[in-house]
């Protein structure tokens, strides 16, 4: 009977841990990134990438040192990996990289090739 009534609890609780794992994801993700990516082209290579939740929708902007803003495009984030893309002087350059706790690893590929990228979440302000 005790058995019985732990997985009664267990099944329970199920839906509730699969709703919040979904929330933690997207909130791992949502907020400002100081990035680089140190063999890009001068002035790309450093800056901060914000992303933001808006209308149920994914949104985005790279801003480089340099204070030159981009809107991502196709922005999507599942199973701890997030993606877009972005014109860069004119080319789309795609950008994927995974999420694991404040950092963030990946690639950015262009014409010119694959670069690594890495990030650290800024903290806010309180």
């Amino acid at each position: 009977m005790k058995k019985l009534l732990v997985f009664i609890f267990m099944i329970a609780l199920l839906p509730m841990t699969g709703n919040s794992a979904e929330l933690t994801s997207e909130k791992q993700l949502v907020g400002e990134w100081n990035f680089n990516v140190p063999s890009a082209p001068y002035g790309y290579e450093k800056g901060t990438l914000t992303i933001a939740e808006k209308e149920k929708k994914l949104t985005g902007e790279v801003k480089f040192a340099d204070g030159y803003k981009i809107q991502l495009k196709d922005v999507s984030f599942a199973d701890g990996v997030f993606k877009c893309g972005l014109y860069v002087d004119y080319e789309y350059v795609n950008l994927k990289a995974k999420i694991q706790d404040q950092k963030m690893t990946g690639t950015v590929t262009s014409s010119e090739g694959s670069m690594e990228l890495s990030a650290t979440r800024v903290k806010a302000k309180e």
